[in-house]
């Protein structure tokens, strides 16, 4: 067993792993080039990965380079020099005027994060967008804001990593859903509120692990039923009015019900659909994956979070389209192949340590490459003897430094840690932060156009009535105290869907959603019925009951 650096928890190297760290060491002229053994535990590589990732933190500023008012990932005071995503993608800058001589008496990251402040960073993450200008991280959609990591939706208002869907708030790992409200993994899903983990179910509420069901309330792993409430069949007028009856409790209350009900029932230990050999949760079309996380179409891959085809790799987040022989990456993708120890490569191959870079090949600790470029070192082109010469050189500083194998040091990422996602999934107080020489920003909310403020306790319950100038109110978020605002097209959907005004802000939302999911974490526990040995995100302690697939299918079926 090894001890992480980070965490300090003990975590093992299987020989599995060996074998990984093999086949994805890199070659160069003709000569591999072996990566080390991680010095952080799976969850830490992870964790580090994503503190370079800023989803949900937008500022008012102008572009460097065009100069015209945008909203953009960095606030008007970042030491980085910020271009739109226009001017980024366009001719009009080159990213090799920034290169940089190799210096062998430096550490390589302090030479990168050099180039980082003076190379022209992507001031959002947007690409096909229609009218979704409060949209980072998102691709070919329309009308939507705040839902980091989605595409092809239309009105997706707030949440994270949503597809093919329309008309959806609050919503998390929703694909083809519409008429959908704060709900968590969800496919196929259409007019319901607060679903978990559902599939093929319509004008359902409260409703957790459930598939092909209709008009169900307050109920939890069910298959193929209609008018049910607590999972007992009702009658469809006894349904409608106690249904009716039930929705005028507060949204705090219900919750509480429903958290308390499908807890009572018995948990599948793993979500998994069509997969084999696999381990891990949420996730679908896999092969071969061990230790993954909400991914799909995964071949002879480990430790990866929120994957899309991807094959033969290990320790990648936010990494989707034909991605082979990838290790320690965190976002981008779109055939990617023999990529290492990258943040956002996208079209990338046999290339290592990038920054947001695109159409790199054989480029060696490159930032912001976005037209089609080889033989780079620190952005300084060179032939490719040169280049075949000087790698191996730089791998053997890097050795000796110990950087060789590691991703970026979070110390080095162009934002503060609580800007970005790493600090979702490990909330630390700025007093950790800064100890650990990674960078903090005290961050405060600026409304625009208010006309009063109001505590969400003053809210009418009923959406009927809420008037049309609430868009110009600032609510008070119960739980935070955060001031927040009433969208158009939000205050449409409630009235449309029949919901109250939340009472929370935007951010606390998506974070109790979010915490409605188990902890991305395997523990060994047996099963409650034939007590056979089981890996779950349950963890022993837990008062759930956990079944195998085996046991939890003939439960429900």
């Amino acid at each position: 067993m090894k001890q992480c650096t980070q965490c300090k928890s003990s975590f093992e190297v299987t020989d599995l792993d060996r074998q990984f760290y093999d086949k994805l060491s890199p070659i160069v002229a003709g000569k591999k080039y072996p990566l080390p053994e991680p010095v952080f535990c799976p969850q830490c590589r992870c964790h580090r990965r994503i503190t370079f990732r800023n989803e949900r933190h937008l500022y008012h500023r102008k572009c460097d380079l065009c100069w015209q008012s945008k909203i953009l990932c960095y606030p008007a005071d970042s030491p980085y020099t910020v271009y739109c995503h226009e001017c980024w993608l366009s001719d009009k800058w080159d990213a090799s005027n920034y290169g940089l001589e190799f210096d062998f008496s430096r550490p390589f990251f302090e030479q990168f994060d050099e180039l980082m402040k003076s190379v022209p960073k992507m001031g959002m993450m947007q690409f096909n967008n229609e009218n979704s200008p409060y949209a980072n991280w998102l691709a070919y959609s329309k009308n939507s804001m705040m839902s980091p990591g989605s595409y092809y939706v239309d009105t997706c208002l707030y949440g994270r990593k949503n597809q093919n869907s329309r008309d959806i708030v609050d919503c998390v790992n929703c694909d083809h859903c519409d008429l959908l409200y704060s709900s968590i993994n969800c496919n196929q899903c259409y007019q319901s509120q607060h679903l978990l983990n559902c599939r093929n179910c319509s004008e359902c509420f409260y409703v957790a692990n459930s598939t092909r069901c209709k008009n169900c309330f307050m109920c939890s792993d069910l298959v193929g039923k209609e008018y049910h409430i607590n999972n007992q069949p009702c009658s469809k007028e006894d349904y409608e009015r106690r249904v009716s009856a039930k929705m005028k409790l507060s949204p705090v209350d219900l919750m509480q019900g429903f958290s308390t009900f499908s807890g009572s029932t018995p948990k599948r230990f793993q979500n998994q659909i069509n997969c084999q050999d696999s381990l891990g949760d949420y996730i679908q079309n896999c092969k071969n994956a061990t230790f993954c996380f909400d991914c799909f179409d995964v071949e002879d891959s480990r430790y990866l979070y929120d994957c899309v085809t991807v094959k033969d790799s290990m320790d990648l987040t936010n990494f989707d389209e034909k991605i082979e022989r990838c290790y320690e990456i965190s976002a981008g993708g779109d055939r990617c192949q023999r990529v290492l120890c990258s943040f956002c490569p996208i079209i990338c191959s046999d290339s290592l340590y990038l920054h947001v870079c695109l159409y790199a090949q054989n480029c060696f600790g490159c930032d912001g490459i976005h037209q089609k470029t080889s033989y780079s070192i620190l952005n300084k082109k060179y032939s490719k003897e040169e280049y075949e010469q000087l790698v191996p050189k730089i791998i053997e500083h890097m050795n000796k430094t110990g950087e060789w194998g590691i991703y970026f040091s979070p110390s080095i990422s162009p934002f503060s840690y609580n800007e970005t996602f790493a600090n979702e999934l490990s909330t630390l107080s700025k007093e950790e932060v800064l100890a650990r020489g990674w960078k903090w920003r005290d961050l405060k909310d600026h409304l625009q156009d208010v006309q009063k403020t109001i505590s969400a306790n003053r809210l009418p319950h009923s959406i009927a009535n809420i008037p049309d100038d609430i868009l110009n109110w600032a609510i008070v978020c119960e739980k935070t105290g955060r001031p927040f605002k009433v969208q158009p097209a939000e205050l449409k959907f409630y009235r449309k869907m029949n919901i109250p005004v939340p009472h929370c802000h935007p951010d606390q939302r998506y974070l109790d959603l979010v915490h409605l999911r188990n902890p991305r974490h395997l523990y060994s526990r047996k099963c409650a019925k034939c007590q056979s040995e089981i890996q779950t995100t349950y963890p022993p302690e837990r008062p759930e009951t956990v079944y195998c697939e085996s046991c939890y299918l003939s439960s429900i079926y």
